[in-house]
């Protein structure tokens, strides 16, 4: 095993386990099935419901029979990018894990810290017999990143807990106390098609960092998908195309650090499309600096003379006006809380099939009018354009609490063992804790975590010393 020297083992030694295992998101029967055997083996009470949501309860140990259980949550699925070079398959493959002591990563693919640190933490508690702590009620719910669907279907009424430690952030030292509401949006625009001749070009857009779309959206980096739209528009301005395929991104709530046009043009336009290209790039070049630096477009002439089934000109231009015009990125930062993001969307997804291409969008905010009135303008986008709009995954914001005794008692732990006090945030970024809290009346719920860098990335590494101090930390605020 990789990671069989690095402490605490009994932590790293349950998420190498996990990493072994496929579990993208809407890929999870196996890994959910993994956790059912552990519990199962260990002869604790354990459900699995029919999102394969699971729920572990575990007795308290010598002392802490009789104590409130406290909850334990975090999600079992991941978002399963890699880099174009790797030849993993993700939906049937587990990752190449790997560490130089410091961090661990998977070589060529996101490693799925978020969240398998937290199902390794639960398991590991789980697996213990003398870590001291009161009744546990373990929720590891499913398909988070995709929309919460886990987290809207599960059936928390046997639960006996008041209190409920999130394990899904990613900077020690930082409690979550509230988070943001959010929606997916689809647009899915019906394309006319007809044979045409010409040159099959393709253009690959690529080198853009990505990363998780609530806390990075802040940082102004590209979005490939965007960027596809845009070179779409400026080649159809100035010259007939006949786009055939155009394509980026793994998921919604990720921001797209590939994507690829296929179009056709004619034969003496080749030249004045890949001019066209290179200027975009260097547009772009300038617009991204000290944002996201390593920016690359490529250009290829595939074929020429050659009868392709293709998109009409006049639905390559509406799509291209349509994907132009769609707000994308920061929409409005809070007054309340300084550099906290109030308003985002991602367009995270761009995918053809048929004569369907599907745009998917992933919004944010802590305001839910605003939220709202930013699907409304995507809705009259979709109906300016012709496209189909539908929306899902809707889910709440997660408000502060005034008065929380797990807050109180949290932060206490914290600077006796620290000697500082945590800080306390709000985050874009949406967590399941607004979800739960409908579901259970006066929940009281801090989401917490180790440092993890890049998650939803191909270059997402988790700090070991990181890892190792919220696990002494979750056990000290059990204890």
């Amino acid at each position: 095993m990789a990671l069989e020297n690095l402490q605490p083992r009994e932590v790293f030694t349950r998420f190498e386990e996990l990493c072994n295992i496929p579990h993208g998101s809407g890929n999870l029967q196996q890994i959910s099935d993994h956790i059912v055997s552990f519990a199962r083996e260990r002869g604790l009470e354990v459900t699995q419901d029919s999102e394969l949501n699971v729920i572990i309860k575990a007795p308290g140990t010598a002392g802490y029979e009789d104590k409130e259980p406290v909850i334990l949550q975090g999600h079992m699925d991941m978002v399963a990018v890699k880099n174009d070079d790797c030849d993993i398959d993700m939906k049937t493959e587990g990752l190449r894990v790997t560490t130089d002591g410091e961090y661990v990563w998977a070589e060529g693919t996101s490693l799925g810290g978020d969240d398998g640190i937290a199902v390794a933490y639960c398991l590991a508690l789980l697996d213990s017999k003398d870590i001291p702590h009161p009744p546990l009620e373990v929720v590891i719910t499913t398909n988070e990143e995709t929309g919460m669907y886990g987290a809207a279907a599960i059936d928390l009424s046997g639960l006996k807990g008041k209190k409920m430690i999130n394990i899904d952030n990613e900077e020690e030292g930082v409690f979550i106390t509230s988070c943001a509401g959010g929606a997916r949006v689809y647009s899915k625009v019906t394309m006319a098609k007809e044979s045409v001749a010409g040159a099959l070009c393709k253009v690959s857009i690529s080198g853009l960092l990505g990363g998780h779309s609530g806390e990075m959206i802040k940082y102004g980096r590209g979005n490939a998908n965007i960027i596809a739209g845009r070179l779409l528009k400026n080649l159809s301005k100035a010259i007939i195309v006949n786009l055939v395929s155009i394509g980026g991104g793994v998921a919604d709530n990720a921001i797209p650090g590939t994507a690829s046009l296929e179009f056709v043009v004619a034969n003496d336009k080749v030249d004045e499309a890949g001019n066209i290209v290179n200027n975009t790039l260097a547009e772009l070049k300038g617009e991204l600096e000290g944002k996201d630096d390593n920016i690359n477009i490529s250009f290829d002439k595939i074929s020429e003379n050659e009868a392709v089934d293709a998109f009409s000109a006049a639905s390559t231009e509406s799509l291209a006006k349509m994907i132009s015009i769609m707000p994308d990125g920061v929409q409005a930062m809070s007054a309340m809380v300084e550099g906290l993001v109030e308003t985002s969307l991602n367009l995270g997804i761009i995918k053809t099939e048929g004569n369907l291409v599907t745009l998917e969008q992933s919004v944010r905010s802590s305001v839910e009018s605003s939220k709202n009135v930013l699907i409304g303008k995507l809705l009259t986008i979709g109906e300016l354009f012709g496209a189909e709009v539908t929306v899902s995954g809707q889910y709440p914001g997660w408000k502060y609490r005034q008065h929380s005794e797990l807050r109180d008692h949290m932060v206490s732990v914290y600077e006796k063992m620290y000697g500082k006090k945590p800080l306390l945030q709000a985050i874009h970024a949406g967590l399941e804790c607004g979800i739960l809290s409908e579901k259970i009346d006066d929940l009281d719920c801090i989401s917490i975590g180790p440092d993890m860098q890049d998650i939803h990335s191909a270059s997402e590494k988790l700090s070991v010393k990181s890892a190792s101090n919220v696990w002494e930390y979750l056990k000290a605020v059990l204890a």
